[in-house]
């Protein structure tokens, strides 16, 4: 899994992942766990897990403080 370091809304993330996501994509991911407060109490030892549905994508991240692991990303028909 590849590292890639993003900056967005004034916050620094560690986007990991296999999959090649566009930059819409990750915008997407990341506003999506904003807005569900994926961020908040940092101070848990372990992750957690998100399924988000965006615009017909389905994708399974891991949000452990500031980094997102992109597990699997499914397209719906």
């Amino acid at each position: 899994m590849d590292i890639y370091p993003i900056h967005h809304k004034n916050l620094l993330f560690n986007l990991i992942t296999d999959y090649d996501l566009t930059f819409k994509e990750v915008r997407a991911i990341l506003d999506d766990l904003l807005d569900r407060g994926a961020f908040r109490g940092l101070d848990a030892e372990a992750g957690r897990f998100f399924d988000l549905e965006i615009e017909k994508i389905q994708y399974v991240v891991d949000v452990n403080g500031y980094e997102v692991v992109v597990y699997r990303r499914i397209e719906m028909s």
